[in-house]
């Protein structure tokens, strides 16, 4: 897989390596990867933590791509 030319980008969320037109895909698995981890008798904290975190880059990289910077979207 080729680098993502946004990944060169100061400031760019979209991580390298991945393809935009993959984020919703990636958001769709690390959040089903999440929910079941979630409902594990005995969860893992800190692959849960990862996960979150993950996910929240993601969701900037989504937003970055529709023209939305920040949590603001007034901006």
């Amino acid at each position: 897989m080729t680098q993502d030319a946004h990944s060169n980008v100061p400031g760019s969320f979209i991580p390298a390596g991945l393809d935009p037109a993959d984020l919703p895909v990636a958001y769709a698995q690390s959040r089903a990867q999440l929910e079941r981890l979630m409902r594990e008798p005995v969860r893992d904290f800190v692959r849960i933590d990862e996960l979150v975190d993950q996910l929240e880059k993601l969701q900037l990289a989504l937003k970055e791509e529709h023209g939305i910077k920040g949590n603001n979207p007034n901006e």
